[in-house]
């Protein structure tokens, strides 16, 4: 295999770990690859996987590549940590060719490995036909890619200098859901040794696998496949754009996305929490965390129907909320901030950081693995418009640990901001700690373990800021987590 030296990284590019799933492979497992012979040419990024959007002219079907990044000339027998980073993107958008882990690689030293996975209805179509065609097992295609990704890494890993049995599997958003989704997943256990999860908590809802064949057999009739016996042969005849566009569709985030994994299978039997109680999730150190502000990107989906209002959003809580409706209401009152940002505020705390705070309980008081739990924000960073304030929303933290990604980070603050938590990140890959050599001695802070007491009466996870990085406590109370818990 041939690869690329970039600055103080090797890439290697586009190395199949699965057969293209395309004609009778679509919405099955994922095959063995083809064997090649001779030296296979690593220089170039792979397809991305079928999608609609900014990507969709550089999409395939035939998507199943990852992609290893290393510190440039390390030595093959280096057993370095290998970081396995799950792109986001509402899982029906992205691919592993957009992460830049140039920091995290010569950061760490680690092995970086970025991965594609099956999007969409292409990765998460349910059928009663598909469950017939395996067995009982459809709509978590996508899971079974990054299993067999991870075996890949498992068998593979140490002919880059890596350690199969150091491996850190890591997501943000959708990519996090996913991680959670592997860490509940039995053919999964074993194959990773660490998980950090960013922006995408735990205890999100997920579709059932009763409710996600409604919705693949929606979109089977749209494409006029009517017929639940022969559903999945007849869509098999129709592009994967046809597919993609026809599967597209607005919801909001308090609702689970229609295309998720789906729970009730063979891949994914339990929900995260269900498998946490069960005894049944993966006991391994975890790291996990939300921004400051992630709800306001979310908002767009009301704001796309007409002006967001006071009004308008004791609706909504009305609505998602019957139950505690008041204690919503009482607790973010209308008048204090824009009626958007109000509904920002809901989202935040009812969909990230009271979730994450939770399940961090959990994994802590149940499960007894090591837990890290952050909050990051930016505050200098400027208002997106005149309905929100300053501040970092999702997503803003992959600024400072893939800098190569986006380039904005302006300040030096921001640069050392990003340089600590790069040796955070790293850190707990190779140890299963953040903490290490320099930590509480000048170079970095001492992040706390994660202490379930602590939520209320001490300091619980760290602050992440440009300028400031500290242990926090107050966040439950800040966030009105008593009402969302």
């Amino acid at each position: 295999m041939s690869g690329i030296r970039a600055g103080q990284m090797d890439r290697y590019h586009a190395i199949p770990f699965a057969a293209p799933p395309v004609g009778t492979l679509r919405w099955a497992a994922p095959a063995p690859p083809k064997p090649w012979q001779g030296i296979r040419d690593g220089s170039r990024g792979a397809p991305a996987c079928a999608q609609t959007g900014t990507l969709s002219m550089l999409s395939s079907e035939d998507c199943l590549y990852l992609t290893v990044s290393r510190p440039a000339g390390a030595p093959t027998d280096g057993h370095l940590p290998v970081i396995f980073w799950i792109h986001g993107g509402a899982f029906v958008g992205g691919t592993g060719e957009q992460a830049d882990p140039t920091a995290l690689t010569t950061g760490g030293p680690a092995i970086v490995v970025t991965t594609n996975y099956r999007l969409g209805a292409l990765g998460y179509l349910a059928l009663p036909s598909l469950a017939q065609e395996s067995g009982g097992d459809a709509g978590d295609y996508a899971i079974q890619d990054l299993t067999a990704a991870l075996r890949w890494v498992r068998s593979n890993a140490a002919s880059f200098g890596g350690d199969p049995k150091s491996v850190t599997i890591m997501g943000e958003s959708a990519g996090a859901i996913n991680v959670c989704a592997l860490l509940a997943a039995p053919a999964a256990n074993g194959l990773f040794q660490r998980a950090v999860m960013e922006s995408g908590p735990c205890g999100w809802k997920l579709p059932t696998m009763a409710v996600a064949s409604q919705t693949g057999t929606a979109l089977a009739n749209r494409l006029g496949c009517v017929d639940a016996a022969t559903a999945a042969f007849c869509l098999r005849f129709h592009s994967a754009a046809e597919i993609m566009a026809a599967s597209a569709v607005d919801v909001s985030i308090f609702n689970p996305f229609p295309f998720s994994p789906a729970v009730g299978g063979k891949t994914l039997p339990l929900t995260p929490s269900q498998a946490l109680w069960n005894g049944k999730l993966a006991n391994v150190p975890m790291l996990m965390g939300t921004v400051q502000d992630e709800g306001r990107p979310f908002t767009t989906y009301w704001a796309n129907q007409g002006p967001v209002t006071d009004l308008g959003v004791d609706g909504v809580v009305r609505t998602q909320f019957p139950d505690r409706a008041e204690r919503v209401l009482a607790a973010y009152p209308p008048g204090r901030v824009p009626a958007r940002e109000r509904l920002s505020r809901i989202i935040t705390d009812s969909m990230f950081t009271c979730q994450a705070t939770t399940f961090a309980q959990l994994t802590t008081a149940i499960a007894r693995v090591p837990t890290y739990l952050y909050e990051f924000d930016v505050p200098e960073r400027p208002a997106v418009n005149a309905e929100f304030g300053a501040g970092a929303t999702h997503g803003a933290e992959l600024d400072f640990l893939l800098p190569g990604l986006t380039g904005k980070l302006t300040t030096p603050e921001q640069h050392s901001l990003s340089k600590t938590m790069i040796g955070y990140w790293t850190r707990f890959a190779a140890t299963g700690n953040p903490n290490g050599s320099g930590t509480a001695t000048g170079s970095a802070v001492a992040w706390p373990r994660f202490d379930v007491p602590a939520v209320r009466s001490g300091d619980d996870r760290l602050l992440l800021t440009p300028g400031r990085t500290a242990p926090a406590a107050g966040t439950w109370s800040a966030h009105h987590c008593d009402v969302w818990s």
